[in-house]
């Protein structure tokens, strides 16, 4: 009998896989061992709703210092 990641520790793994790709820091060793463990479609998941609130979060404080 394997133990599976729940849901959250997935979640919560593939989170801070994308967080350090998108500033850019990530160690060899932590790279394999999430491409080993992560599937591509949560990654990809993870990425678009990141990157979503990224963009969101960039018109919120344009519009707050335009003041529009």
């Amino acid at each position: 009998m394997s133990a599976r990641p729940s849901a959250s520790s997935t979640f919560g793994r593939a989170l801070r896989t994308v967080g350090s790709a998108m500033f850019g820091v990530r160690g060899s060793k932590r790279h394999e061992e999430d491409a080993a463990a992560l599937s591509p479609v949560a990654l990809v998941a993870v990425a678009l709703v990141c990157v979503v609130v990224f963009v969101l979060g960039l018109i919120t404080l344009a519009s707050m210092i335009v003041g529009a």
